[in-house]
């Protein structure tokens, strides 16, 4: 065993780095659910990661080896090491391969306690830190380090959200009335549930039209919201073929080959602007196809609000059809460039979107009227619904 027989500093930072890697082990517990979600690879990843972080964080304070130290250096290092790729490169496996993941407090705090870990361990294999201690010095150092580390987990976890908290604030009522709503339609997306604000929000830069809405649909609404979902989806699977859609009007309104992209019919935008329906299935203002290995595949339709409108949108299910708008995308005329970071690129800016409303075709969690899904979602629902042959959107 490494080290004196007497409390030294050595303990100390021992059981710092323990505290570190436990509580990284947390963190990659608490979202493995959501990987598993997104792709099987990544949720095995992360209960591997947090195992073996965990199993560490013991073994370093019950035996604090040499070996056990550089083992943990290589495992976190590692893990460090994928976290960049993932938030510069991509995924660079999975159904998008190249989506570059979100930067948040919750896993920004996870790769800090992980570069502490290999900092410390390379700290501890170049010194002794063999100085004594006092045992009360020994037990209050390892106090405030496991106090500050309860307060910033707290903070990850809260911040996190769905993602690691799947059970807390405005969510819990959606999630009770949508294990009691379960309603039949035509689309392939399967039944209509209760939309869940909380869990259903893909991304930075999306918000709710009006705020969380967990009012239980009446007998009326629920009705109206099948009837929705099988008229829009009788009127619009003729552009499951892609080439359908372009001849009828639709183009790209976000970068074509993305795993997922959004198409625009100018004419039918139009014709909102002008005063008519916001929700017409036989003329919807937006399509939204997935790129899959076999092509693409018509995932919902996006019906959007009048530019000119200031009233609050038509919603016929009540909380079953609830709107969003995103507030980080950079336009340049009608199309989405860019996601802006802190400006939008030369020739582009920033707007707020009017609000739209999803109609889904492809088995997303949480059905046809969903509130959004991320793209690994998407993809992975429209590798699972039958499409003809297209070529990349």
């Amino acid at each position: 065993m490494d080290g004196a027989t007497g409390s030294t500093r050595r303990q100390l930072a021992i059981r710092a780095l323990a505290i570190m890697s436990a509580v990284a082990a947390v963190i990659h517990f608490a979202v493995s659910g959501e990987h598993f979600q997104e792709y099987w690879a990544f949720g095995v990843f992360m209960l591997a990661v947090a195992w073996l972080q965990l199993t560490w964080a013991i073994g370093i304070v019950v035996r604090p080896t040499r070996r056990l130290l550089v083992l943990g250096g290589i495992l976190n290092g590692g893990v460090v090491a994928v976290y960049l790729v993932t938030r510069t490169v991509g995924d660079v496996i999975g159904p998008t391969p190249q989506a570059v993941e979100p930067v948040g407090f919750g896993d920004g705090f996870c790769t800090a306690c992980e570069v502490v870990i290999v900092v410390g361990v390379l700290v501890l294999l170049a010194r002794p830190l063999l100085e004594p201690v006092s045992r009360s010095a020994l037990w209050s150092g390892s106090a405030a380090v496991g106090a500050a580390a309860m307060v910033l987990l707290s903070l990850a976890l809260v911040d996190g959200g769905p993602e690691m908290v799947m059970t807390m604030s405005a969510g819990a009522p959606a999630a009770s009335a949508s294990q009691q709503i379960s309603l039949a339609t035509s689309s392939p997306a399967g039944p209509v549930t209760m939309p869940d604000a909380s869990m259903q929000m893909a991304a930075p830069g999306m918000k709710m039209a009006s705020g969380p809405c967990t009012t239980t649909p009446t007998a009326a609404q629920r009705a109206a919201t099948v009837r929705l979902v099988n008229t829009t989806w009788a009127a619009v699977k003729k552009y499951q073929s892609l080439a359908a859609a372009e001849a009828a009007g639709f183009r790209a309104l976000t970068p074509a080959g993305k795993a997922v992209v959004h198409y625009i019919n100018v004419a039918n935008y139009r014709a909102t602007a002008l005063g008519g329906p916001v929700i017409d299935p036989s003329a919807p203002q937006s399509l939204v196809y997935a790129n899959t290995p076999h092509g693409a595949v018509l995932a919902a339709v996006m019906y959007i609000e009048s530019p000119l409108s200031n009233s609050t949108p038509p919603d016929p299910g009540g909380c079953l059809t609830q709107w969003h708008v995103h507030t980080n995308l950079c336009f340049a005329r009608l199309r989405v460039v860019a996601i802006m970071n802190s400006t939008c690129p030369a020739g582009s800016v920033n707007r707020v979107t009017q609000p739209m409303m999803h109609i889904w075709f492809v088995p997303i969690p949480g059905g046809p009227t969903a509130i959004d899904a991320t793209d690994a979602q998407v993809v992975r629902a429209a590798e699972q619904v039958a499409s003809p042959h297209n070529g990349k959107a």
